[in-house]
Order: C-alpha cells, then structure tokens, then sequence
C-alpha cells in the first residue's frame, strides 16, 4: 500500500529521509486518493511499480509468484498528515537504506523523446540555456508559470538523417512544482544551468514539472555510457531553423529578408550612454538635460535604443507572414545606413535588407485565418566552461 505523508518544515528539520526507514508516529488520515480524482500522484506511483522485492501473500511464508509477476496497479492512496503537537518521524538506523527505496532512473532526452509513454514520469540532467517566465505576471517568481529551454549532448549530437528530433526542449515549470530556494536565486541569474529534473511528466513534444517533481541545481553525478555528462556541452549550442513545425514557447533560429515594419508599435527612446538605464528624467533647472537615477549624473550624450518589429520572408516558412522582435544590436545593423541624424528612418530604406541569422523564441503560431509565426529575437548566454567560473548577470523577472 502506498501513502503520501504531508509534513510540517519542523518535523523534517533538515533531515535528508529519502531511501529510509521511517515510523510514522501521530499520523491522520487526510483523505483516500483514487486514481481518477488524482492522476498526478498516481503518474508517480505508477513509476515505482511494481515493488523491487516480491510481495507475500497474506498467510503465506514464501512470496507467491503469481503476486509477483501479475501485480495489479494500486488503486488508492492514504494522503496521511503528521498531528502538529504528537507526529513525528524515527528513522530506523539499523536499515539505513530501504530494500523497498528505487532511486530515480535518469534518461538522456533523446531517449525521452523517443519514448511515446505521454502521461508517465521521467528524470534526467539537462542544460538549461533559456528561460521564460511570464513577464507580465504580477505574481511572485515561484507562483509563476516558467518554461525553461534546455538540451544536453545527445539532442546537439543529433544525426541529421534523424530530423524528428529537436535540437533543444520546452520544459514548462507549472506553479504547482515546488521550487527550493538554490534552483529560484539560480532562475533569477541570466546563466546556463545544470539542473537534474526528477518525475517530471512526458508531453506532446515537451517535459512538464507539476505537483510533485523536484528539481536539483547541482553537477551531472550520472554519466551516459560513454563516460560523458550528458549536460557537459563542449561548444555553443545549436539551434533547430524556424520551419513549419516549430512549436510555440520553444526556440529557434531564422533568416530572412525585410519585407514590412510594423510602425504602430515603433518607438524610440533615450538611454544613459554609461549603465544603459532606459529611464531617464529632464529636469527644467538643467535646461532639460537628461539625468540617470542609477549614476546619479547629468546624462549629456544620451543613446538613442528603438523599439522596432520587422516581417520577415523565410525560406524555411514560405506563404507564412513571419514577425520578429529585434534585439537592440539587430536594429542597429539594419539601420546602420537608414537612419538620419535626427534618428528618423525611411521604412523603404530598411526594405530588402538581408537579417539573421538570429536566436528566436516563438511567442505565437496561429494557422487560421492565415499562417503566421511570432518571434521574439533573444540573446542565449554562453554555455562554455564550468557552472561556478559562468558570467552572472541580472535576468529581468
């Protein structure tokens, strides 16, 4: 029988319980779960089926083959909960490790992939190059929905004769996976990250962290076959091209050439030439000059950073309407020679002009009325070298 124990941060009192045997002592019975009213918890029990040593029959001294090799999935589960005042938990030393205790079975991605068990659990070590939390949410980072992109060395290894698989995967972190607070400091940093993703569940064409999967900011300790960390890439990352089956929230590269601006959403603005802050203020007592709060200084020659989307003829997306969201060195190339001095620009002036290649994360795909692909041109952070020695910069939550 299988139960699911919900403790208070002071019982556990930092003691690492997993693959140990426990009394339980002033425990309640919560509630019965069944597998239609909880098909999460289930996924993970289901996984852990069936038990590693063969079950006896009741009454029976020697385990009963029958029950061995034709065991039923379980049907419910006790959520149990410790009293606040008597429960408590005593490992039992004298069996430091469970004869029952399955660690978890991690899988390279490109295997994952290749499985088609939708629904199931699956643990793995992957490189997180990108994320994406929900920037307009007003809710606190661990109560957001977070979709991380990431990859490990049999997906950039990928043969190209096989092109079903992708270079990269979606992740998406739903705001019922709880967070530790070493992987929510690490989602706040714009680095690369090795993270081991534990009983997350497979999806169509991505990898779901829900209610009860557990992910550890820590180096690769497994190792594929060959003796390479699957995480452990040793160049840039590569990019799978926008073609006609990129999904939303993944990432892509594209190249094109400019065939419209989107001029209801062009604007412009000036910047601090010395810290970037875009938000700078005219004071009347310093003739209008510019001044940044963050140097604290009169800003005399401020930057001039534009806000500019472009729509894009790709070859790899013939007869779609292709939108991309330029980065600020992207603008500057294309309108190197566009721009007048006052930082006006001729729209003709920028069309025709070659673009790519570029780093997208795909914001929108929509078929209907008429194809069209949203973009939004990203900066990845660089993967080389080894967690600790990374740059670390700010990442805008």
């Amino acid at each position: 029988m299988f139960g699911e124990v919900h403790l208070e941060a002071a019982i556990l009192k930092g003691r690492q319980l997993e693959g140990k045997s426990c009394r339980l002592v002033g425990m309640k019975v919560l509630q019965k779960a069944t597998r239609g009213r909880t098909a999460g918890l289930f996924s993970l029990i289901d996984s852990l089926w069936p038990p590693v040593m063969p079950l006896k029959a009741p009454g029976h001294g020697p385990p009963c083959e029958e029950i061995k090799t034709h065991l039923p999935l379980p049907a419910f589960c006790y959520i149990l909960m410790a009293h606040p005042v008597l429960g408590q938990i005593d490992i039992l030393e004298e069996d430091p490790v469970s004869k029952l205790y399955q660690p978890p079975v991690t899988r390279c991605l490109r295997e994952i992939l290749q499985t088609g068990d939708l629904g199931t659990r699956c643990s793995f070590y992957a490189r997180v190059i990108y994320q994406r939390p929900q920037l307009r949410s007003l809710l606190p980072l661990e109560q957001r929905e977070i979709w991380l992109l990431v990859t490990d060395t049999t997906l950039q290894a990928r043969d190209e004769s096989d092109p079903v698989l992708p270079k990269t995967l979606p992740v998406c972190v739903s705001p019922s996976c709880v967070l530790g607070p070493e992987v929510l400091e690490a989602f706040t940093v714009a680095a690369p990250h090795d993270i081991l993703f534990r009983d997350a569940v497979r999806d169509q064409g991505r990898v779901v962290c829900v209610e009860r999967t557990v992910l550890l900011l820590q180096k690769p300790l497994l190792c594929v076959a060959s003796g390479v960390c699957p995480c452990e890439l040793t160049g840039p990352v590569t990019l799978d091209q926008l073609d006609s089956v990129t999904p939303v929230n993944s990432i892509c590269s594209v190249r094109g050439t400019v065939v419209g601006v989107d001029e209801s959403t062009a604007f412009s603005w000036p910047a601090c030439d010395q810290c970037g802050n875009g938000r700078l203020e005219q004071r009347p007592e310093d003739r209008g000059a510019f001044s940044c709060g963050s140097c604290s200084r009169v800003v005399t020659s401020p930057v001039l950073k534009r806000h500019l989307q472009v729509f894009l003829d790709c070859p790899s997306r013939p007869q779609c309407r292709v939108k991309v969201k330029l980065l600020q060195r992207s603008i500057a190339s294309l309108l190197r020679f566009a721009a007048c001095e006052d930082g006006s620009y001729e729209v003709k002036s920028v069309l025709g002009k070659e673009v790519g290649l570029l780093n997208c994360f795909v914001q929108s795909v929509t078929t209907h009325p008429t194809s069209c692909v949203g973009l939004e041109e990203i900066e990845l952070p660089s993967t080389g070298g080894t967690s600790a020695a990374r740059r670390r910069q700010p990442c805008d939550l």
